[in-house]
Parts: structure tokens; C-alpha cells; sequence
């Protein structure tokens, strides 16, 4: 298994994100908005037992450790958010209705339950705005210094969900631009993979960190998932390390990866 501690801690800036390799040379940026089960300890684990940050409810298993040696070997910058989706989900919209869930996978969050709008936009500005405000900095300064950078979302899914099976190894999803998620999905079918294409989610629906960050300034850009049994131990991250590296690295040479283009 993953050898990674239960409970993740932050040691960056604040309390928000930790920001990796921010002067890497790599025309790409990794962006894992789910990396970290971190509970601040003033939220009380948002009254749950703590067997249940474990779980995928609370972060994508494996992609803290994956992002991080993904950055290190194609010497990309990164930003990790420092804390667990169940306080406030970085991967929605600031008025979606899932934005502070009460419930995840029909496990309820007692901690999240009957919030005053202080408490919702004290969330907002302490975690969700300083984590998207940093990333806009990262992606910005790119593009101003001349680059098209590939911008990754990093995630993982479960084996199963609502009973049912899932079989695709990876998804790629993508909303408007389908230029790095169709070059992913080629590259990781030639290596004879079972790829998703918009699956087991779709970008059409929530998208909103790819949206913001790559569709609106015309970057090529996709959310990379990963199943979980691929992920979770070192010997998996290891070995999506190779793979990404290698297909990010060859798929930014490609000419239709070099523009600014919106769809």
C-alpha cells in the first residue's frame, strides 16, 4: 500500500496550498486540487471519525505523491492544495451547491451542516480564493513571459462506484478544447491502456479549475485521471511517473500545442 501518512500536514506559506518547482523550465503546470485529506484542527476532523479521511471522500488517493514526482522529473511547476475537499471543493464553482458538501458518497458531514454565510465565505476566502488567486499568479506568469503552457488537472477515481465497476485505467476530460485530452487518450491506448474519454466523469460537467485556469486563457488543457488501484502504492506512482513524463514531454512538441486557441 501507499506509504504515505494517515492524515496529510502542511508545512508551506499557509494553510491553502504549497506551490513545487515554481521556476521549472517545463511548458506545463500541474494542478492538484485534491491532493491532501488535511483538516485543520479547529474544524474538529468536520465532526467525522477519522477513518473516514482515509478515504476517497475526503482526497485522491495517490496524487499528492504522483504530482510532486511529476513536477521533480519534468522539472514543471505545481500547485498542491494544502487542504481536504470536504472543507471546501476547489473543483467548483464558488456558488455551486456541492462547493462545502454535506454529504459525500451518502456519508453525511456533520461539520458542514447548517452553515452561516460568515463561515461559507471564510472558507471561500482562506482556502478556495487563495488557492485559485495562486494558481492564476502561476498560469499568468507564464503566458506573459511568452509560453503556452499544458496545464494538467490531477485526480484520481475509485475501482468502483454506486456498484458498479469502473474499467478504464485512466480518463481524460475535457469540456470545449479537446487537443491534450485526445493526445493522451491516443498515447496511453498505443501503450494498451484502457482509457477514458470523458470518463468516469465528464468535463462538461465539472470542470470548473480547467475551465478557469486553461479554457479561459486558451491553454491546452485537461483533468488526468487516474483509478486508484493504479495509484496507490510506490511501484504504481512510479510507473505513471514514466509514463506521463514521457507522453506530456513528446505531446508538447506538437505544433497544435503551441497556440493560444479558444473553442
Amino acid at each position: 500500500m501507499l506509504e504515505n501518512p494517515a492524515i496529510t500536514t502542511h508545512n508551506g506559506p499557509n494553510d491553502a496550498y504549497e506551490v513545487l518547482n515554481e521556476g521549472g523550465t517545463a511548458n506545463i503546470i500541474l494542478i492538484c486540487e485534491h491532493a491532501s485529506n488535511h483538516i485543520p484542527p479547529e474544524y474538529n476532523n468536520l465532526g467525522l471519525d477519522e477513518s473516514f479521511l482515509h478515504e476517497h471522500i475526503a482526497w485522491d488517493i495517490g496524487m499528492e505523491q504522483l504530482t510532486r514526482q511529476l513536477s521533480d522529473r519534468l522539472n514543471a511547476p505545481a500547485i498542491i492544495a494544502a487542504f481536504s475537499r470536504l472543507l471546501i471543493d476547489p473543483n467548483r464553482e464558488a456558488d455551486h451547491a456541492t462547493l462545502i458538501p454535506p454529504t459525500s458518497d451518502n456519508i453525511t458531514i456533520p461539520g458542514n451542516q447548517m452553515l452561516s454565510p460568515q463561515e461559507i465565505t471564510r472558507r471561500r476566502d482562506k482556502f478556495y480564493h487563495a488557492f485559485h488567486d495562486r494558481t492564476d499568479h502561476l498560469v499568468k506568469r507564464r503566458i506573459k513571459a511568452g509560453s503556452v503552457p499544458l496545464i494538467c488537472g490531477m485526480h484520481s477515481f475509485t475501482p468502483h462506484m454506486n456498484g458498479q465497476t469502473r474499467p478504464w485505467q485512466a480518463g481524460m476530460l475535457w469540456n470545449k478544447d479537446p487537443r491534450l485530452a485526445k493526445a493522451l487518450i491516443h498515447s496511453l491506448k498505443a501503450r494498451g491502456y484502457t482509457v477514458g474519454d470523458n470518463q468516469p466523469y465528464s468535463g462538461r460537467e465539472l470542470f470548473y479549475t480547467m475551465n478557469r485556469h486553461g479554457a479561459y486563457h486558451g491553454t491546452p488543457h485537461v483533468t488526468i485521471e487516474i483509478r486508484q488501484d493504479e495509484v496507490n502504492s510506490p511501484d504504481g506512482i512510479n510507473l505513471w511517473t514514466d509514463i506521463l513524463a514521457e507522453d506530456l514531454l513528446k505531446i508538447n512538441q506538437s505544433n497544435q500545442m503551441r497556440s493560444l486557441k479558444k473553442f
